[in-house]
């Protein structure tokens, strides 16, 4: 069995994070107007999909598509709770970083995926040619694909460890994201990393892929 640590390049990373000029609270935005959306559903409406209540964003997971941010962010820290809806089978659903290009003919943006499918917590996924290559040492946890259909060329990180909660119990996400590297925690453990992803600005957004999701206490810090 193969013992991986944590680059040492990547501690200075949590020095930076604690460094942030300020915190926003995301979902005190609840007019869906405030928000960029997609879906490549004709006539479908954010509100067919996404709604607020109580600090909740709810996501009914059909049709697909995704509501974000307007603003585009680079190097950031962001923490957000998800779960899946109390009494539903847990799908697939995922946290888009990065967002910086939307084909029309798909749900699926051109962005990395923080994947929070069910059993896939953590994976990371760069879709239509996002350049997201394996971190040293981590070629058998890489793959790569061209040509499909929805999803371009794709590239992809597997998760070291499974983190993620039984269905309908509340899990802690955090992204770090700066310059090339990206790292991922779930419930608390870093789950996963990249070093040489792709440095552009885009938005963050939520995904409906799949079932009912929920998502709570979102809070991004701006980093340098």
């Amino acid at each position: 069995m193969k013992t991986r640590f944590l680059p040492v390049s990547l501690c200075w990373l949590f020095v930076l994070a604690v460094s942030a000029a300020g915190q926003t609270l995301l979902f005190e935005k609840t007019n869906l107007n405030e928000w960029a959306f997609h879906t490549d559903k004709e006539g479908v409406q954010a509100a067919d999909i996404y709604s607020f209540a109580d600090g909740v964003l709810k996501c009914k997971g059909e049709p697909f598509g995704w509501l974000g941010t307007k603003e585009n962010y680079k190097n950031f820290k962001l923490e957000v709770e998800y779960r899946w809806a109390e009494g539903a089978k847990p799908t697939n659903s995922g946290i888009f970083i990065r967002l910086c290009g939307q084909n029309e003919d798909t749900f699926l943006p051109k962005t990395i995926e923080v994947q929070l499918g069910h059993k896939n917590a953590g994976d990371l996924w760069g879709f239509h040619g996002f350049t997201l290559p394996a971190p040293k040492g981590a070629d058998d946890r890489f793959s790569e694909k061209d040509g499909n259909e929805k999803l371009g060329k794709m590239m992809g990180v597997k998760k070291l460890q499974d983190r993620e909660k039984e269905p309908g119990q509340w899990n802690a996400v955090e992204v770090l994201a700066v310059n090339g590297f990206v790292v991922v925690s779930v419930n608390g453990k870093i789950v996963n990393w990249v070093t040489d992803a792709e440095q552009v600005e885009g938005k963050i957004g939520f995904q409906s892929e799949g079932g009912p999701i929920e998502f709570r206490n979102a809070v991004l810090d701006v980093l340098p």
